[in-house]
This record gives C-alpha cells, structure tokens and sequence, in this order.
C-alpha cells in the first residue's frame, strides 16, 4: 500500500469520479493540492451555470429549511440571471416542493469503506412510511439519460452510504429499497428515478472498495493523464499536462464538474452572501 493519501481522507462520489475521468486530475487535485491554474473554458458560459446552480442549491436549501416563498421570490426575482426565478417557480408547482415525512436538507452522510470514510452530501433525503428517497437538484441544460445517471459515480455512492446510515424505518423495519431521484430544473415534469435493493448496495460496495484500494495502491506515476483529450477541454489542470487544445467535452465531464463545485457548503444559510 502506497502512502499518499493521508489515512483519514474522505471519499466521495466527486472525487472517486474525478479519478474515473482522469488519473492525473485526481492526483493533481487530492494528492498534490495544486491550485487551479486555467479558467475552465473562454467560453464565459460554464460560469454562469455554475453559479447559477449554487444559488438555485441555495434557495431550494432555504425552502426547505422553512424560509417564506414571497422572500425566495424576492431574491429570484432580484438575481441577474433570469433562469433562476423560472427554476424556483418550477420548482414550487413541483410536487418535490410538497413532500411529506420525515425530510433532511443539505445533509452530509458517512460510512466507512476500505478502512475510509465516505461521504455523501445529499440535497434531501426523505423518509416516508416504508419509502427512502434521495433527491439531487440538478440544472443541466440537456436531460441527462438514465443509462448515463446509472454509470455516475453519486447513483452507487449515495445509496451504498445512506443505505449503512439508515438501516431501519421508523417503525423498525429494515431499509429494503432506496430511491435516487435527479430532480432537473430546466425538466421538471421528467425526473429521473434510479431504484436500488441490498444486491445492488452489496454490488455498489464491492465496486467502490475496488476502486478504492486501486486509488490506495497506485504510485504517483500511475496517475497517468486521461487518453481522451475531450475531456481536459473543461479540465481546470490542463495546463500541467500541457494540454490547452479546446475541444467538446463530453456531457457527463460537463455536468461532473459543474456538480463537484456548486454544492452548498452545511453551514451556508445567508439568503444574501454567496458561497
């Protein structure tokens, strides 16, 4: 076992995608620290929508931690990007602004898998009579599909900790079946529902330790670079790989990078500052 990961490092579904896309991109991020030395793209677009996203996280935070609609509105309404407003109004005709049960917005999630913590940073989880469901606010311009969702890193990771963290219902019955459901701002009459049973979690947990103890087992030089160079278009590290060429990313390793950093820190609740 190769030492280069501290022994109380977290994972997450951010980072254990981040090493499925590129070795090097993990390796330069986690291990080395480095700082991000390119913008993303020229193009001033992957900005907006990454910002966007954080303050429409945000809001949907603050609905659910009982802030007043007429306020959110208000700040909406204020906001410069007009997307925001339509995605809040969505969001209140949606019957994800309705649900009942027990509900726990912004919460972070942990289990321990090959002797390491991992993490789950969920947008709200829901518990309902015999129904567990973890929702995932998402802003893409395009509907993702299913079969891409399934391969994501987050569709095993969330259930697989949830799963370890809630092991009974309410009533004392065990956990038998968890929903993930990506709620799409821009979509919001076609959310996308990823259903999962203890085979699966079993599945989920043999994949990730997998991937885990190959993380664990690497030297810094099998950190190699990605061999698809689409993907290092939207990389913010390119340039340590001297690989600045602009070129179409794919959809996934857009959406991937704008959910690694649009999430809301726990403590954020300032309905005014940015995070």
């Amino acid at each position: 076992m190769i030492d280069l990961l501290p022994a109380d490092f977290a994972f997450s579904q951010s980072n254990l995608q981040t090493f499925s896309y590129c070795r090097r991109r993990f390796y330069l991020r986690y291990i080395r620290k480095l700082i991000w030395p390119d913008q993303v793209v020229s193009d001033q677009q992957y900005a907006q929508d990454r910002d966007a996203g954080v303050r429409f996280h945000r809001l949907v935070h603050q609905f659910f931690l009982g802030f007043d609609n007429a306020l959110l509105r208000k700040v909406a309404e204020a906001d410069p990007d007009p997307r925001i407003s339509d995605w809040l109004e969505a969001f209140f005709i949606s019957p994800v602004s309705r649900l009942e049960g027990k509900l726990y917005p912004e919460a972070l999630y942990t289990t321990i898998i090959a002797d390491h913590p991992l993490n789950a940073k969920v947008d709200l989880l829901q518990i309902e009579d015999d129904a567990v469901r973890i929702f995932d606010w998402k802003t893409s311009r395009q509907l993702p599909k299913i079969a891409s969702l399934q391969r994501q890193a987050q569709s095993k990771v969330y259930p697989l900790v949830v799963s370890n963290v809630f092991r009974k219902l309410p009533d004392g019955k065990p956990v038998e079946n968890l929903t993930m459901v990506y709620w799409e701002a821009n979509f919001p009459d076609q959310g996308i529902e990823i259903n999962s049973s203890p085979p699966d979690w079993q599945k989920y947990e043999v994949e990730i330790t997998t991937l885990i103890d190959m993380i664990l087992s690497l030297s810094a030089e099998e950190f190699v670079l990605t061999p698809d160079q689409r993907k290092c278009a939207w990389c913010e590290y390119r340039s340590y790989c001297h690989r600045r060429e602009e070129k179409t990313a794919s959809d996934e390793f857009q959406q991937e990078l704008l959910d690694d950093k649009r999430k809301v820190p726990e403590d954020v609740i300032d309905l005014w500052g940015a995070v």
